[in-house]
């Protein structure tokens, strides 16, 4: 089905808009997260191939946090910084998101560009800070082999290390340009051998529990 095309994003009210919900974070979270969400899913709609992914993104992270005993100010944190680790790949140019082929290596730079974009376009807001720690590392490797920073193990922020699995097991179950979605076990197959690599192996085991417990 050919995608229908989109209005184009209005950036500076979404960044309005995430000043308003950066303020009521502390005072009223569920109210914030509501809004973001919101948020979440027109920036998802926008950026191709990637219709509800922050969300699910979302949702599973916070499945993850459930297992490791987050308590609610924690989860409210992940929560954040789930649904807009994609954040900086507004504005990148389609024809590249959309690449059918292998990526050149320039062109490869400027997708992992996005993280430390959305890392500097919302830097400002201080409510928000400690969720950009997992938006700056979510594409840190387990083994180092990483970027932005090449953090290995627990030198990565265990928000970036759970969004890391949670991201990867989407991306692997919804279709690309360059690939149809992989099913279910064929996912978990993969999360399994990278494990100990490009995931941290403790929490694959608990991201693999919960899909299996949960059949989704």
């Amino acid at each position: 089905m050919k995608r229908a095309k989109k209005d184009k994003l209005d950036l500076d009210n979404i960044i309005q808009c995430l000043g308003e919900v950066a303020k009521t974070l502390k005072e009223n979270p569920q109210k914030a997260l509501r809004e973001l969400r919101r948020i979440g899913a027109l920036i998802d709609s926008n950026i191709p191939y990637r219709d509800g992914h922050s969300i699910r993104v979302a949702d599973r992270c916070l499945a993850i946090a459930d297992y490791l005993g987050f308590d609610e100010n924690e989860k409210v944190t992940l929560e954040v910084a789930s649904i807009l680790h994609d954040f900086g790949k507004i504005g990148i140019d389609e024809a590249i998101l959309l690449q059918p082929r292998k990526l050149t290596v320039e062109e490869k730079q400027v997708v992992e560009m996005h993280v430390m974009r959305g890392y500097y376009m919302l830097v400002g807001f201080n409510e928000m800070v400690e969720a950009l720690s997992g938006i700056k590392s979510h594409h840190e490797f387990y083994n180092g082999g990483g970027y932005p920073a090449g953090l290995s193990k627990n030198a990565i922020p265990l928000m970036g290390r759970i969004i890391a699995v949670s991201d990867a097991y989407d991306a692997m179950t919804s279709d690309r340009p360059y690939r149809r979605a992989r099913t279910k076990e064929e996912a978990i197959e993969q999360l399994q051998e990278q494990a100990g690599r490009q995931f941290d192996p403790a929490l694959v085991r608990i991201f693999i529990r919960h899909i299996r417990e949960k059949k989704s």
